[in-house]
């Protein structure tokens, strides 16, 4: 990861009755954790909590205890982390809200080399999802099935959830570095020991996970992933959206 730059610059809030200034520390590119195999920009303005920090398109995120940055969300004048992993979802559809004002954004993206401040946060790959529809009366035949719920109470061995690209199904696991990963193969978790990574287990276990799906009949579909992404949230997992295996 690269070391935080410490360069302090002042931006003049043109908005603002008397120029009213805003201290932020220059943009950062920093790296999601390994499999979500992605990289963004965050910045701290002068009045964000310790720890905290904003995307370049106004959510507040913060590092957890493993390494991974997690959105958060407002509670009274409090930040308190949530269970959406950054890159997993689309904030905004997931009720989060930007911690600083369209009007600040606006200016931030004046910044002279605003090329090299390309937010690149991967959000769903969807078109359903890159198009902002919303699903809220679809239930996913899953949703029904014990055998798929059971996992919301299996604290002790998952922490969270996702959805792997090939195949696509759900996958969960505890921790950074886990020993097992749990793959739905349509009618049961199947369990999966991890390699020498995460991504090298997903790679390894590939065909065998097709052929798995393949025998069950179960399909994947695009409406599925915000109703999963809320389940994880009221299971208290953490939501990893879809994840790459390339």
């Amino acid at each position: 990861m690269k070391k935080f730059l410490t360069v302090i610059f002042m931006l003049v809030m043109l908005s603002a009755p008397a120029n009213a200034k805003l201290y932020v520390t220059e943009p950062l590119l920093v790296p999601q954790s390994p499999y979500a195999g992605m990289t963004f920009y965050v910045y701290k303005p002068y009045n964000m909590p310790k720890d905290w920090y904003v995307t370049l398109d106004g959510y507040p995120v913060h590092k957890n205890s493993d390494g991974t940055w997690v959105y958060g969300t407002a509670e009274g004048p409090n930040l308190v982390a949530t269970n959406f992993i950054v890159g997993s979802i689309i904030p905004s559809m997931a009720g989060i809200t930007k911690w600083i004002s369209d009007v600040q954004i606006s200016e931030l993206r004046k910044i002279p080399n605003q090329e090299m401040l390309e937010v690149r946060q991967r959000a769903f790959t969807r078109s359903e999802m890159a198009r902002g529809e919303k699903y809220s009366t679809y239930m996913p035949d899953w949703t029904f099935s014990p055998t798929f719920m059971a996992i919301g109470n299996w604290k002790g061995t998952v922490d969270r959830i996702g959805v792997l690209s090939d195949p696509n199904v759900p996958v969960a696991w505890k921790g950074k570095s886990p020993q097992v990963i749990y793959a739905w193969v349509g009618n049961s978790w199947h369990q999966v020991n991890v390699k020498s990574s995460l991504k090298n287990t997903f790679l390894y276990e590939r065909s065998k996970l097709r052929r798995l799906v393949r025998d069950s009949g179960f399909k994947w579909y695009a409406q599925d992933m915000p109703v999963l992404a809320q389940q994880a949230r009221a299971w208290g997992y953490y939501w990893m959206g879809e994840i790459q295996q390339q």
